[in-house]
């Protein structure tokens, strides 16, 4: 049981780690704020990260993603990757990358395999071996071990552990996994935006090596990226049957900096725009959106303002609501209850929205 330390109200739904309800970090965030950056500030010191993006004056500029980090001498971006080096920006090129990598056999638990080609078929067959599920096939995962945000409840928190002081992974040794049975890549993580260059860079070998056969290139990202890169990557996603699933964490601005430690302007506007470039394929489609619901943080008001957001671009856009499981620094909430997974569906029927999907059902609970 969690107390707001701003209105008192006790539920099983407020986070102590937190420690304010969403209702007070709406209604009086200029107020709680500077608490919840401090909050933000010790988790990522605690993994030798940079607390807050660097602004030095004199810095190095990174351009990469909205952080636009101005990095001082001998200091990281946001991400810890990228670092400036005698006054020169430098880190994992197209070449290299903090990375790792796995065969994952379709149909597989990717947020969008109800409507991608590899778990339904979708666009056979141009973008698909097969009319239904890929089943034989194989997705290369791709986990790059970096990330922009700072999610309280990040489910694969284990890449902060380990030093990126380690010389980035050659390319070649990916590629050799790119088997004849690979039909898709997937770039996660952490999160494939600080590392993109590698990423498409990779992706362009990878179907060159291919030789024609199909390979879709998928991301699954926080959307943060600088807007040429994240129009690059739905570039790729188009032409190769892939998509670009971004996950949509929070509409309000304080409930987003309260799990994430960012902002989304830039995640909200790049949805925008992919939403427009992504309506020249509709089949299979190429925009996906995911929201984990977070018991008593992700709730009515944002899910709301969410559908809102994603019906007003299109009520084709496919969204995935995912069940939430403790972890992390965010381990003192419950698991997403059934009846704030009903209400998220219906809340999505009642905005228009055509293909809605509710993952991760087994962590659903009956309680509160």
């Amino acid at each position: 049981m969690g107390v707001c330390g701003y209105c008192g109200k006790s539920a099983f739904t407020i986070s102590q780690k937190i420690g304010f309800c969403a209702s007070c970090l709406r209604k009086y965030w200029e107020e709680l704020k500077e608490e919840i950056k401090k909050i933000h500030a010790a988790t990522r010191k605690a993994f030798g990260l940079p607390e807050e993006p660097p602004r030095a004056k004199e810095g190095v500029p990174c351009n990469l993603c909205f952080h636009r980090c101005r990095i001082p001498e001998g200091a990281f971006g946001y991400c810890g990757v990228w670092q400036n080096q005698a006054g020169r920006l430098k880190g994992p090129g197209p070449k290299a990358a903090h990375v790792s990598w796995y065969l994952d056999p379709l149909p597989t638990n990717c947020v969008a395999d109800f409507v991608c080609p590899g778990g339904t078929g979708a666009g056979y067959p141009d973008f698909a071996y097969l009319p239904g599920p890929e089943r034989g096939y194989a997705n290369l995962a791709v986990f790059y071990e970096a990330c922009n945000f700072n999610c309280l409840y990040c489910q694969n928190w284990h890449f902060k552990t380990r030093s990126l002081k380690q010389p980035p992974v050659s390319a070649e040794k990916m590629l050799a996994d790119v088997k004849d049975h690979v039909s898709c890549i997937c770039y996660f993580g952490g999160d494939p935006g600080p590392q993109a260059p590698h990423a498409l860079s990779f992706a362009k070998a990878a179907k060159a090596h291919k030789g024609g056969k199909i390979l879709r290139v998928c991301w699954e990202t926080n959307g943060a990226e600088n807007p040429r890169l994240a129009q690059a990557m739905m570039r790729l996603s188009l032409v190769s049957g892939g998509c670009v699933k971004i996950d949509l964490k929070a509409y309000r601005q304080p409930i987003h900096e309260s799990l994430c430690g960012v902002g989304n302007e830039q995640t909200l506007a790049n949805f925008r725009m992919l939403a427009q470039l992504a309506a020249v394929r509709p089949h299979p489609p190429a925009l996906v959106a995911s929201t984990l619901l977070v018991p008593g943080y992700v709730d009515e008001e944002e899910l709301e303002a969410l559908a809102s957001f994603i019906s007003s671009l299109s009520p084709e856009i496919p969204w995935s609501l995912l069940a939430f499981y403790p972890t992390f620094y965010l381990d003192d909430l419950p698991t997403t209850s059934r009846r704030h997974a009903e209400m998220a569906l219906n809340i999505a029927q009642s905005h228009g929205l055509k293909h809605v999907n509710l993952g991760n059902q087994h962590l659903l609970s009956d309680a509160y």
